[in-house]
């Protein structure tokens, strides 16, 4: 899959003054999003693993703003939410919401309340081309209820220091209607699963005068062991993008990240580090990229090291449709496997 983001907690944009004074309230405004997706395990060590998988994702993000500063957001969300077992095309599809947050924004402060995913990584998010958030998308803080807040402010360049308190979501929201992934219980256990807000972030991110073109994130996070676990897990991240201009016609963007976690998944003694580098390079309407993720982990006592190596290459067509066409080797669990991959993306303004 291709990741993209429709709306990232705390990082609402907010407009100038000047164009709060031209614009009414309430005003409805977002992105509906169609993608088509085909990937092909035409190789594999384990045979059970070489199949097909056809499948639609469509996401709508939407901001309903009440004034300049208040307002309410929405991201949601039809994929399949079950892994394919066998050839599978357009199954398993459910429909749910994985952010619903009131929010209120101006430039020099952001608050927030609701279901969000925690600023904690950008390596899952920010990682070019297909298959290239498959493996640190482990790390992602997704649907967490609880609320936070971001303070901007100058320092050598423009910087934000960020911070939420929040629990896995185990409402009726973390089903998902049409093909029901299963609601998220407490006894089901995990990191975060708590009904309490004993679970927090803290990040920093921003960019230097110096080097504008560069922009960091550094990050922390404390889940609270659930029923099942026994030691807090500790996660510490740090990544980077720099945006390289070569000519008016030709941009590359390499990212790196490094991600740690103590008492990995909330048992004592276990860890996993998480490793991405990524290059992404556009001409014209062409786009490439080249990415890598690794996942060494320590699970009671017994070492495992998995990977993913992928490329890919695409055209954006003026009409607004973009495709693209990946390769990826990986090894997971011991197993290697190839896989191609081809998608068709459009995207609608609202």
């Amino acid at each position: 899959m291709i990741k993209r983001s429709l709306l990232v907690l705390p990082f609402l944009v907010v407009g100038s003054i000047a164009e709060a004074e031209e614009t009414s309230y309430p005003k409805l405004s977002g992105t509906l999003e169609l993608e088509l997706e085909d990937d092909w395990v035409y190789k594999s060590e384990d045979s059970s693993q070489e199949l097909n998988d056809l499948y639609p994702t469509i996401s709508l993000g939407a901001q309903l703003a009440f004034t300049e500063n208040f307002s309410f957001n929405l991201e949601a969300t039809a994929e399949p939410v079950r892994d394919a077992v066998e050839n599978r095309a357009f199954e398993d599809q459910g429909y749910y919401v994985g952010l619903l947050t009131a929010n209120y924004d101006t430039e020099r402060f952001s608050i927030y309340a609701g279901k969000f995913t925690p600023n904690f990584g950008i390596a899952w998010d920010a990682t070019p081309g297909m298959f290239g958030t498959d493996i640190n998308g482990d790390y992602e803080l997704a649907e967490m209820l609880g609320f936070g807040g971001s303070v901007n402010f100058s320092a050598a360049g423009e910087h934000t220091v960020s911070a939420s308190v929040f629990s896995l979501d185990t409402s009726f929201l973390s089903d998902s209607f049409g093909t029901s992934r299963g609601p998220i219980l407490k006894s089901d256990g995990g990191a975060a699963n708590t009904e309490d807000l004993s679970n927090f972030t803290l990040a920093l991110d921003g960019n230097f005068k110096a080097l504008e073109a560069f922009t960091y994130h550094a990050g922390f996070s404390s889940l609270t062991d659930g029923v099942d676990g026994d030691k807090n897990q500790l996660g510490y991240v740090f990544g980077g993008q720099y945006e390289i201009s070569v000519s008016d016609a030709v941009t590359l963007m390499p990212l790196a990240e490094i991600a740690y976690f103590d008492n990995a998944g909330a048992i004592n003694g276990d860890t996993a580090t998480y490793v991405t580098a990524g290059l992404g390079l556009t001409y014209d309407q062409w786009f490439g990229s080249a990415t890598y993720q690794r996942r060494d982990t320590e699970t009671g006592g017994v070492d495992n090291d998995d990977y993913i190596a992928a490329f890919s290459v695409g055209y954006a067509f003026d009409i607004g449709i973009e495709v693209t066409a990946g390769w990826g080797i990986a090894e997971e669990e011991n197993i290697q496997r190839e896989t191609l991959g081809f998608a068709a993306y459009y995207a609608i303004d609202f």
